[in-house]
């Protein structure tokens, strides 16, 4: 299979993360609970982990990692954590529902007031951003869209957001690392990541950085291995916001896939950048209707005359091509776009695809437009 749905979840996976997941199932330990080699082992991982992500996202020791099973976990702990009643937020039309959702929630129980800013799909007007941020607490922003790929200048947001005193939170799912960040450097106040995308690790991994001087309020209530004798919940970081136990193998397989793709991303960078400019050009040279202009992140999102989105990405799976259809969890972009309705193909490229796959990919849809246009 062509497999062009990277921004859903990477497939190729490096071999130290898969030697990590087959070492975690033969050594099960559950760490910070016991105090046996295994377990404490676990630990370790996890704390090497959390160092490395640190380190390579430029966040200094002023800063803290809290693991979570995904990014939108992440978001949801970031956001109904800061939230204390009557924060003025601002964010964007770009935005996935990992971020939309919890926010209209905040909104209807009356916590906030919510702002959005359009882009029409397309990368955002920082101007704009500086005018609207005077008013607003909080601006919750992604480093990428995930329909068109369109970017965002998060050096600018952050500079507007120390500016008018407003906590920055980051939406990485789409972004890291494929685009440069310096949470310090750019006065990023909380980025949430998943761990299976463009780091190369495994579905149920993801982390929010954030500023020690964020005062959150814990999402999950548990065990956490610590204060044990107590039955309130501890509210120190990290520990106090990883209720449950973790998946160490996970998270030890998302240290040795960051470290990979961070060693690996000027070449991938270059891979996609070059892929992704032959597909928009080719594309629209056979009739497509292209909703992209950037090719930094290797999102590309399309349609093929008024054809439905989910017709053509059946035509494509037919044809051993894997690609995604419809909203993309995504809706304010599709209304600004237009294609509510129609939804948009998009294909999204990875570290490992060749030219060869976009040849492929780009003959099968000339052959595609070539019927439907007959």
């Amino acid at each position: 299979m062509v497999y062009l749905d990277n921004a859903a979840t990477s497939r190729f996976k490096p071999k130290a993360v898969i030697d990590c997941i087959n070492y975690d199932l033969r050594h099960s330990a559950n760490s910070g609970r016991s105090g046996h080699e295994d377990a404490i082992s676990a630990g370790l991982k996890i704390e090497n982990c959390r160092n490395y992500l640190k380190q390579a996202l430029h966040a200094d020791d002023s800063y803290d990692v809290v693991f979570t099973k995904n990014c939108t976990e992440a978001l949801n702990l970031a956001l109904f954590g800061i939230v204390k009643g009557g924060e003025r937020v601002l964010t964007t039309t770009n935005e996935h529902n990992s971020v939309l959702r919890p926010l209209y929630e905040l909104e209807r129980r009356g916590l906030i007031r919510l702002a959005i800013l359009e882009t029409d799909g397309k990368r955002l007007d920082m101007s704009k951003l500086a005018e609207a941020a005077k008013s607003a607490d909080i601006i919750v922003m992604g480093g990428a869209c995930n329909v068109t790929g369109a970017t965002a200048d998060l050096y600018e947001a952050g500079r507007i957001a120390r500016q008018n005193n407003a906590v920055l939170l980051v939406d990485g799912a789409q972004s890291v690392p494929i685009l440069p960040l310096e949470m310090k450097e750019y006065g990023i106040n909380m980025l949430a990541c998943p761990g299976h995308k463009g780091l190369h690790g495994v579905q149920g991994t993801g982390f929010l950085i954030a500023d020690k001087e964020i005062k959150l309020t814990p999402l999950l209530y548990g065990g956490t291995g610590t204060s044990s004798s107590s039955v309130y919940q501890p509210d120190q970081m990290p520990d106090g916001f990883e209720a449950g136990t973790l998946f160490a193998g996970g998270i030890a397989a998302l240290h040795q896939g960051a470290k990979w793709s961070f060693e690996q991303i000027e070449a991938t960078r270059k891979n996609i950048s070059k892929l992704t400019q032959t597909a928009l050009y080719s594309l629209k040279s056979i009739g497509c209707t292209v909703y992209t202009d950037e090719y930094a992140t290797g999102v590309v999102a399309f349609n093929l005359g008024t054809r439905d989105s989910g017709y053509i990405a059946d035509l494509l799976s037919e044809n051993g091509i894997a690609v995604r259809s419809g909203l993309h969890c995504a809706p304010l972009v599709h209304r600004s776009l237009g294609t509510t309705e129609q939804g948009a193909v998009r294909i999204s490229l990875g570290t490992e695809t060749t030219p060869k796959d976009i040849l492929y990919f780009l003959n099968t849809m000339e052959r595609i437009a070539r019927i439907i246009n007959k």
